[in-house]
């Protein structure tokens, strides 16, 4: 989840620096109505109707001092003393609407600064209960501590509903306002409403001459990603990198730009974090090993394989030993992808590795290697052509002349359809060898030289 710390840290009021203080300057009238001389004349102006007087309490001068012994204990954190004097305010059996809701605010406060997110909900929302008597500021204020403290809950649906509850009252919202919306509507996987919203924050908080928080421009990225429009991402992560400098956003732009198909411009950006020793990873080395790779550029590929294999860095496992073999044959070092690519198939479950080794053993010239290999091919299994490996194995034994023991290689091999002609004449190929070599082998008659007397004519 994005933490964009729309609530308070824990220990804090949540309303109290917002809306106690100011609450507690007026103490000792009771106001009648709360329309504007300006908002009359505006009304009458535009041909509207003015609104209707409103009746708006204030705590009443018997209870005064009591709320500001309140006041004083909840500015000190005396929370055990603000507890003891609401309960006795409470008992009061005349108490009017606001002074009601002056002890649910302290109430929930206290509750909020243990933790007591539910306690604090309830005591919040009993502010809300009525609109009698309560000014309009607290009251809309409340809404939006309350949407506070459902987000807190991950209450999603609900704290979205006080929200804009709250929004249609504000002629201009807060930044944060619009981010606490635009988050509502991202953990409701609503894409779409998030979007306007969190830019609109963003913006306002642009507007004030501040850098976006870094949390902020965090929710904007995640929504460009759940609706797949990278280009725009970028910018965003851009920014991420310049005002809050971290690997984990280099690493994020590099793999926008693979979801853009700008391989280059990843692997220079891989690369760059590579010099100065930012990948420190498994995952993070073979990623740029394969860009190498994908690159043309096998023989940096294997330098980064084998740096890390040998720092402990990189895994011995069957990935970075086949990917370090493949990128020192395409970088046409024979002999030296021998030895990964060996150990590879000893940790691969079937033979196919095993297969492409004896091959290679085979295109050095080195037969009872290349035997070797292909029997443990042929044992582990899975092959894509057990009747093609047979027949390379055959080759093998035919050149340490075991004419034996490929000619049963080649009889094992005749039982594959595509490669029983290949195999058959095989055999005969041995089999003329077998009869070439004994007629060499065999011993040379000697030419009687005698010469019997001609008979006399």
């Amino acid at each position: 989840m994005i933490d964009l710390k729309f609530i308070q840290d824990k220990g804090k009021s949540l309303v109290g620096v917002s809306m106690v203080a100011a609450l507690m300057l007026s103490l000792t009238t009771t106001v009648e109505t709360l329309v504007l001389d300006s908002q009359i004349a505006q009304a009458q102006k535009n041909n509207q109707p003015t609104r209707k007087a409103k009746r708006v309490e204030s705590i009443r001068q018997k209870h005064i001092k009591t709320f500001e012994k309140i006041q004083l204990a909840f500015e000190e954190e005396k929370n055990a003393e603000v507890k003891r004097l609401l309960d006795k305010m409470s008992a009061e059996p005349d108490l009017n609407n606001i002074e009601k809701a002056y002890i649910a605010n302290y109430r929930g406060n206290i509750c909020f600064a243990s933790d007591n997110l539910p306690c604090a909900l309830r005591e919040f929302k009993k502010v809300t209960s009525t609109r009698e008597g309560i000014p309009d500021g607290f009251y809309n204020q409340m809404l939006y501590v309350i949407a506070q403290v459902l987000f807190s809950q991950e209450k999603y649906k609900e704290a979205l509903g006080y929200a804009q509850t709250w929004f249609k009252t504000q002629e201009d919202p807060s930044a944060d306002a619009f981010m606490l919306v635009g988050q509502a509507h991202y953990m409701l996987k609503d894409y779409n409403q998030a979007l306007p919203n969190v830019q609109k924050g963003i913006a306002k908080y642009i507007e004030l001459g501040s850098v976006p928080k870094e949390g902020w421009l965090n929710l904007l990225s995640s929504i460009y990603r759940q609706k797949n429009d990278f280009k725009k991402m970028l910018p965003v992560v851009k920014q991420l990198v310049q005002h809050y400098p971290k690997k984990t956003y280099l690493l994020t732009m590099g793999g926008i730009y693979n979801e853009l198909d700008d391989q280059p411009r990843m692997t220079a950006m891989y690369q760059a974090m590579y010099d100065k020793g930012l990948l420190t990873s498994d995952s993070e080395l073979i990623t740029l090993a394969s860009l190498k790779m994908s690159q043309d550029n096998p023989y940096q590929a294997s330098q980064i394989m084998k740096k890390g294999l040998d720092s402990g860095v990189l895994k011995k496992n069957l990935k970075s030993y086949r990917l370090y073999s493949q990128a020192l044959y395409a970088a046409r070092e024979y002999e030296d992808a021998l030895g990964p690519l060996e150990k590879a198939a000893g940790l691969a479950k079937d033979g196919k590795l095993y297969n492409q080794l004896g091959q290679s053993f085979i295109a050095l010239n080195r037969w009872r290697e290349g035997e070797v290999a292909l029997g443990k091919a042929l044992n582990k299994g899975g092959l894509a052509s057990s009747g093609q490996t047979l027949i390379s194995l055959g080759l093998t034994q035919f050149e340490q002349k075991k004419f034996d023991a490929a000619a049963k290689t080649f009889s094992r091999a005749q039982k594959y359809e595509k490669v029983s002609s290949t195999a058959g004449n095989w055999i005969k190929y041995v089999q003329a060898e077998v009869r070439r070599i004994k007629e060499l082998e065999a011993p040379i008659q000697e030419i009687d030289t005698n010469v019997e007397p001609l008979a006399n004519l």
